[in-house]
């Protein structure tokens, strides 16, 4: 098909042409005209766009028209794209900031980092086919005690899907909901450290209370994804996102570690991370001690009491922990006391 332009026209014309087709042109050089040789058309319905954006050319739009009227310039040139205008990443790529694609379209962020592409498929939580053995200790509960714990009683298929559904921690309300009635691994050292009646009725109020996030809480949930980048980076091991895991046999116990470690160098493959990030330069902090030259976390801490729980709820055999302060870091992979 050929169509004759006039000169004159010819930028909004071919500009208009190219927004919905491939267009062929050839020059005459005889005639104030171009011709257009073949315009093959196809939609865009699916696929707008081809290639990467942006298209340096539209950079420069409101330059190429600036000495037309307004009326006479296309719709693009309102859009305020300009050269010196930084770019920002989105889904699509780099794009202007302040365009429309750099807040609808942002980048998508995932918690999940995978550095070993053939690794199996996650475990769920607690282990399939993991006990936790019974204590010697046998309970005579009151009608109200029984009650509780039938509330929050879970089979093994709710576990795994109470896990799952959970992974945003402290941004899931689910979770919230889901670890209030529990006493968590966190709280473990003070549990086994009561002392008389009021004691463990002031404690007991504190979990149903909830815990106020602390600095440190705060700084940890905010460096979190950067810092478990980096760890997997160190320690060259995929990092995902773990939830709530509670086991069918003890359902008023909990843990929320902060990742599962897939570490193709161990066995089992298959472990946790747990981060913790101190406001402080090096690891001069209350939970580290040196042990042979070697900075370790204090056993009779609550913050190991605290590993051990996830590792004796879930059945998982060991947990990497780690200690993330502004200048040097700890990596100290603890394994399940036996």
């Amino acid at each position: 098909m050929h169509i004759y332009i006039p000169v004159s026209n010819l930028c909004t014309t071919v500009l208009h042409l190219l927004v919905f087709s491939l267009v062929v042109v050839q020059y005459n050089n005889l005639l104030p005209y171009i011709i257009v040789i073949d315009v093959f058309f196809r939609s865009g319905f699916y696929r707008g766009m081809v290639g990467p954006l942006p298209d340096p050319c539209l950079f420069r739009i409101m330059e190429a028209y600036a000495k037309f009227n307004i009326e006479d310039r296309p719709l693009v040139t309102t859009m305020n794209m300009r050269p010196d205008t930084p770019l920002v990443e989105s889904a699509f790529g780099l794009v202007q900031e302040g365009s429309v694609l750099s807040y609808q379209q942002p980048v998508l962020t995932t918690r999940y980092i995978t550095l070993h592409r053939d690794a199996p498929p996650t475990p769920h939580l607690p282990l399939e086919g993991y006990d936790i053995l019974p204590s010697d200790c046998v309970f005579v509960c009151s009608e109200e005690e029984l009650l509780h714990l039938k509330s929050v009683s879970v089979t093994l298929e709710m576990a795994h899907k109470i896990e799952e559904a959970t992974r945003e921690q402290s941004s899931s309300s689910e979770w919230h909901q889901l670890r209030r009635p529990r006493v968590t691994a966190s709280r473990f050292r003070e549990v086994c450290h009561v002392r008389g009646q009021s004691s463990a009725e002031s404690l007991a109020e504190r979990i149903l209370k909830g815990t106020k996030q602390t600095a440190d809480m705060r700084r940890g949930t905010e460096k979190e994804p950067a810092i478990a980048a980096e760890y997997s980076r160190l320690m060259n091991v995929n990092y995902s996102p773990c939830g709530l895991v509670i086991h069918p046999i003890a359902p008023w116990l909990a843990a929320s570690p902060d990742g599962i470690v897939f570490d193709p160098n161990e066995y089992p493959q298959f472990g946790f991370v747990e981060f913790k990030c101190p406001n402080v330069q090096n690891f001069d902090c209350k939970y580290v001690q040196m042990e042979c030259g070697t900075p370790k976390l204090k056993k009779s801490h609550a913050y190991y009491w605290q590993v051990q729980g996830q590792l004796l709820i879930s059945g998982m055999q060991w947990c990497d922990f780690v200690v993330w302060a502004q200048e040097d870091y700890l990596v100290q992979r603890i394994y399940m006391d036996t």
